[in-house]
């Protein structure tokens, strides 16, 4: 073989190598790309929908709204327990769970955690003072106690001051209290002033337990 011959068979050769090469080359750049798409596949199937991420909604097992069923009066600087509830057949009025006595005003915590609860009071406060005497302490307090303990730092407390005697006003409280299974809650009235009020009837209690 001439070295003509040598030369022409060698770059036939390497023509050879470099389009088997190129051909093993686009194969697997095949394969990164299917690998690619199948990985992207894997990470999408397993990216949690919004509802997935937060869970399952959350079911409430324990809340109620009521209303005072009757007017109530209150005496001078005397402290009352709210009672005589009913829930209204209306929308937005709620009651699922056990524990809440409508005669006593009394919510007894089915499950030991944390309960939101609110208090709105509609109050005619009479007062048969001449203006100028009002006294200054003519104020009243409404709580949420807890085993009908109102000292104990554990109850929601609002204060307000009586300005103006025949006139309707509106009071609320509202709070997180933490209720052992077992122990309740009610609505108390302080009338500090020197003369009777009345809780108008209507006026809303509610709770709704947030958790354990």
């Amino acid at each position: 073989m001439t070295a003509e011959e040598l030369l022409r068979e060698l770059q036939r050769l390497l023509k050879g190598t470099a389009k088997e090469g190129q051909q093993m080359s686009m194969k697997a750049c095949e394969g990164c790309e299917e690998d690619k798409a199948s990985g992207e596949d894997s990470v999408l199937a397993f990216v949690p929908s919004p509802l997935a991420r937060n869970g399952p909604h959350h079911r409430v097992e324990a809340a109620f709204h009521c209303r005072t069923r009757r007017n109530i009066s209150v005496e001078q600087r005397s402290l009352q327990e709210l009672q005589i509830y009913y829930i209204p057949e209306r929308e937005g009025m709620f009651h699922r769970g056990l524990g809440l006595n409508l005669t006593s005003g009394q919510y007894t915590a089915p499950v030991t955690g944390y309960y939101t609860f609110t208090a709105t009071l509609h109050i005619v406060h009479k007062d048969h003072q001449r203006k100028g005497q009002q006294c200054a302490r003519n104020r009243l307090r409404v709580l949420i106690c807890v085993q009908s303990l109102c000292q104990h730092d554990s109850s929601l407390e609002t204060v307000s001051r009586l300005e103006s005697s025949g006139d309707l006003f509106t009071v609320s409280v509202n709070g997180v209290l933490y209720l052992q299974a077992g122990q309740y809650a009610s609505v108390f009235v302080d009338n500090i002033a020197r003369s009777p009020l009345t809780v108008q009837s209507g006026s809303d209690f509610s709770a709704v337990l947030l958790g354990v």
